[in-house]
C-alpha cells in the first residue's frame, strides 16, 4: 500500500510540475515585457532562484539531518542534469541560440563557479589536509562571488532596460504598417494585469515547487526500497526529481519560442546551486567531500567546459549536439551505477 501511495504521489508531482511550469513561464515572460528587459535576464534570475527551491530545499534538510552526501551530490547530480540532459533535450525540439551576454558574462561565471569548487574539494593534494572539505570560509566566498554575478546581471538588465526603451521610441516613431501584428501580439501578452502576473508567478512556482518536492521524496523513497545507497540516490533520483523543474520549465519555455529564457533558466540554475545552495550548506556545517563525491565535481568540471566550448563553437546547441549531451549524460548515469554496485 505504501508504494502504491508513492506511485500516486509521484503521478501527482509530476502533474504539478507541468502545469506550474506553464504558469511560471507565462508570469515570468509577462515580467520580462512590462519591465522591458530580455527574457535571458528573467530566465537567469527569477525562474532559476524559483526551479531551484527545490534543489535548497533538499540539501539544507540533508545538511540539518548531517547527511552531507546527499546535499553535495544532489547539486552535483543536478548541475549535470540541467546542462547536459535538460538543454540537450531542447536542443532536439529547436536549436538553441546563444545571446552575445551570455558569452561575455554567464559562461565564464559558470566555468569560474564550478572550477572554484572542484578546487575547494583537493584540500588532500593542494594543502596537504587529512580530508577534502567545504569549509565556511569558503562557503562564504561563494555566496560573495553570487553577490558580484547578481549584481552584474542588474547593471547589464537597466542598461538594456535604457536602450530598449529607445528602440520602442524610435520603432512607434516609424509606424510602418508590417509591424502591425507584431504589435497586436505584443500588446496581448501585455494584457495580463499585475495581480494576475503576480498570481501565475506565485501559484505556477508553487505548484513546481510542491511537485518537485512530491517527485524527489517519492523517487527516494522507492530507490530506496530498491537497495540503491544514498549517495547514488542524491546523484541520480534526487537530483533528477529535484532537477525537473529546471527540465519541464526549459521545454515549456522552448515550445513557447521563449529559447533564452531557456537558456537562461539552466545556466542560472547552475551558478544559483552552487553558489546560493551549497554556500548555504557550507554556513550549517563545514561539508566534508568523499573521494566519489571529488570524481563528479571534477567530472562536472569537464562537462561544463565541453558544453561551453560547444556552444560557443557556432554560437548554438544545434540538435547534434543536444544527442551528445543527452548520451554524456547517460554514460554518467550508466558510471555513477556500476561504481555504486560494483566498487
Amino acid at each position: 500500500m505504501a508504494i502504491f501511495l508513492n506511485i500516486l504521489f509521484l503521478v501527482l508531482g509530476m502533474v504539478l510540475l507541468i502545469k506550474g511550469a506553464d504558469f511560471f513561464v507565462s508570469g515570468a515572460s509577462a515580467v520580462a515585457k512590462r519591465l522591458k528587459v530580455p527574457s535571458m535576464f528573467i530566465g537567469l534570475t527569477i525562474v532559476s532562484l524559483g526551479t531551484s527551491l527545490p534543489e535548497l530545499s533538499v540539501s539544507i534538510t540533508s545538511a540539518i539531518s548531517n547527511n552531507i552526501d546527499m546535499s553535495v551530490g544532489n547539486i552535483v547530480g543536478s548541475n549535470l542534469f540541467n546542462m547536459l540532459f535538460v538543454l540537450g533535450l531542447v536542443a532536439l525540439f529547436n536549436p538553441v541560440h546563444m545571446d552575445k551576454s551570455t558569452n561575455k558574462i554567464d559562461f565564464p561565471f559558470l566555468i569560474a563557479i564550478t572550477g572554484i569548487l572542484m578546487l575547494f574539494g583537493l584540500d588532500t593534494f593542494l594543502d596537504g589536509a587529512s580530508k577534502n572539505m567545504l569549509s565556511r570560509t569558503e562557503s562564504i566566498l561563494l555566496l560573495v562571488i553570487l553577490v558580484l554575478y547578481l549584481s552584474i546581471l542588474i547593471f547589464n538588465a537597466n542598461r538594456t532596460h535604457k536602450r530598449m526603451v529607445k528602440q520602442e521610441l524610435y520603432m512607434n516613431r516609424q509606424s510602418l504598417k508590417e509591424k502591425d501584428e507584431e504589435v497586436k501580439e505584443v500588446s496581448q501578452e501585455k494584457e495580463l494585469k499585475v495581480w494576475q502576473i503576480i498570481l501565475y508567478i506565485v501559484l505556477g512556482l508553487g505548484a513546481v515547487v510542491f511537485g518537485g518536492e512530491c517527485v524527489s521524496t517519492t523517487a527516494s523513497y522507492l530507490a530506496i526500497k530498491m537497495g540503491m545507497s544514498k549517495a547514488l540516490v542524491g546523484l541520480t533520483i534526487v537530483a533528477f526529481g529535484t532537477s525537473l523543474p529546471e527540465l519541464v520549465t526549459s521545454v515549456v519555455a522552448s515550445k513557447k519560442g521563449e529559447k533564452d529564457l531557456a537558456l537562461g533558466n539552466v545556466v542560472g540554475s547552475n551558478i544559483m546551486n552552487i553558489a546560493l545552495i551549497l554556500g548555504s550548506v557550507g554556513l550549517i556545517a563545514q561539508a566534508p567531500i568523499s573521494t566519489a563525491i571529488l570524481t563528479d565535481l571534477i567530472i562536472l568540471f569537464v562537462s561544463t567546459i565541453i558544453f561551453v566550448v560547444c556552444c560557443l563553437h557556432r554560437g548554438k546547441i544545434s540538435r547534434g549536439e543536444g544527442i551528445l549531451f543527452v548520451c554524456m549524460y547517460v554514460a554518467y548515469i550508466a558510471f555513477a551505477i556500476v561504481r555504486n554496485y560494483c566498487f
